[in-house]
């Protein structure tokens, strides 16, 4: 079935432009776009596709590789605050036999 379900459309990948300065700009929908966004987009499974401004170049896998990056990198964030929050184990918790 090529990735859709029966009686869809297509998804036409949303077109990003990759900037000399490294943000990313939504040919489409003509603006630029947080890379949250972009995280959430990937979540929800709708394709895109990068190419850098000025060459041209196809640089997809390289911008998926940074917004996976950040969504490690923000949930080990979380991971950071909850443990910062929850209540500290008493000692006999911490010893092992």
């Amino acid at each position: 079935m090529n990735g859709r379900f029966r009686g869809s459309r297509p998804r036409r990948p949303r077109r990003l432009r990759r900037e000399t300065d490294g943000r990313l700009f939504d040919l489409d929908r003509r603006r630029f776009v947080d890379p949250a966004e972009l995280g959430d987009d990937v979540r929800a499974g709708r394709p895109f596709r990068a190419h850098r401004q000025g060459t041209g170049e196809e640089c997809t896998n390289e911008v998926l590789a940074e917004v996976l990056r950040n969504e490690l990198s923000r949930q080990a964030g979380l991971a950071d605050l909850l443990r910062m929050t929850a209540p500290a184990p008493d000692e006999r918790q911490r010893r092992r036999p």
